[in-house]
């Protein structure tokens, strides 16, 4: 019978200092690794409150190496996103209330496999040091300071995985709008490509970064042929993603005209939602690689962007590996 093992890698210990923390991974097959994230709320002035996206700016990086290749690289906002648009899991928090030095408790997965507990899909055992997890801490940023963390993992000891997820970053500024390509990694099989955009869909005339995308092998368009930004997102509810997917949101507020007369709130509006920037290509939408893109073999691979407005963006493809790649002698 397949068992887990669920514990604290790192107790938690306040980060004095912005900088680089380094942190040795369990040597037996790993599912997930846990960061907790537990800042004070920086709210004397109550706008400052953030309900998760602000928080993110805790985290400038973080980067999973094997023998010092990078398996996981982003940042916090980007892994926040990929779990909850690529992996569909939910973000979970304590003690998120606006009182100003009030305790948060955020907790963010970082992934090896598709679904988590998955013995077949997980980073496979290693000797002691050769994976690595680097994680590039802000103490300090609007909303929130006093940043306490830990680290816990969850283990599968005498799993044989076939697979593990690789995700890693391209990032580009664009220098004009139109049409502008980045291309992807090649010799893996690609179940998806996370996008982040600065210029979201906002706005009388939205002119969005990532206005319209494409994915093409060879020159051949591959499963999105081309899709606008905002439809591309939309894709997203088909497979049960809430909206928005963090529930950020908020109700402004129709005041009575006196005691007697009783006063209502409005209906929700999104604001500041963790998901606003983001599309997905999801290459593996029934989550079982019915679907997906065999790169092997492949002269580029690439996606094109038909920007409206020309400025930073974030690839993140979303790969298979075999797991014999990271079990073969240096």
């Amino acid at each position: 019978m397949a068992r887990y093992t669920q514990s604290i890698l790192a107790a938690n210990q306040l980060v004095a200092a912005d900088g680089v923390q380094v942190f040795d991974l369990p040597v037996n097959p790993l599912s997930v690794v846990m960061l907790h994230l537990s800042p004070l709320n920086e709210t004397a002035t109550i706008g400052n409150y953030a309900w998760l996206r602000a928080l993110m700016s805790a985290i400038d990086n973080v980067n999973v190496t094997f023998r010092g290749g990078s398996v996981i690289a982003m940042n916090g906002q980007d892994l926040v996103a990929l779990c909850m648009l690529w992996h569909r899991w939910k973000i979970w928090q304590s003690g998120a209330v606006s009182t100003d030095n009030d305790r948060r408790s955020l907790v963010i997965p970082v992934p090896f496999s598709r679904k988590a507990f998955d013995v077949k899909e997980c980073f496979p055992a290693t000797k002691k040091g050769e994976l690595q997890m680097s994680v590039t801490w802000d103490i300090a940023d609007t909303g929130f300071d006093g940043l306490r963390i830990s680290v816990e993992t969850i283990e599968l000891p005498g799993a044989t995985p076939d697979f593990v997820q690789k995700c890693t970053t391209l990032a580009r500024t664009f220098t004009a709008t139109g049409q502008n390509e980045i291309d992807l990694p090649i010799g893996n099989f690609l179940r998806g490509v996370l996008l982040f955009g600065t210029t979201g869909f906002a706005g009388a005339a939205p002119l969005p970064s990532l206005a319209q995308m494409q994915l093409l092998r060879d020159n051949v368009q591959q499963f999105i042929s081309a899709s606008d930004f905002e439809v591309l997102r939309g894709v997203l509810g088909l497979k049960g993603i809430e909206y928005p997917a963090d529930m950020s949101h908020r109700h402004s507020f129709l005041d009575g005209a006196g005691p007697a007369v009783a006063a209502f709130t409005r209906a929700p509006e999104t604001f500041l939602a963790v998901d606003e920037n983001y599309a997905l290509m999801d290459l593996d939408p029934m989550h079982d690689d019915t679907f997906g893109l065999d790169t092997a073999g492949a002269g580029r691979v690439h996606v094109r962007i038909d920007a409206d407005t020309a400025d930073a963006v974030r690839v993140i493809p979303i790969e298979r590996v075999a797991s014999g790649v990271f079990l073969e002698a240096p």
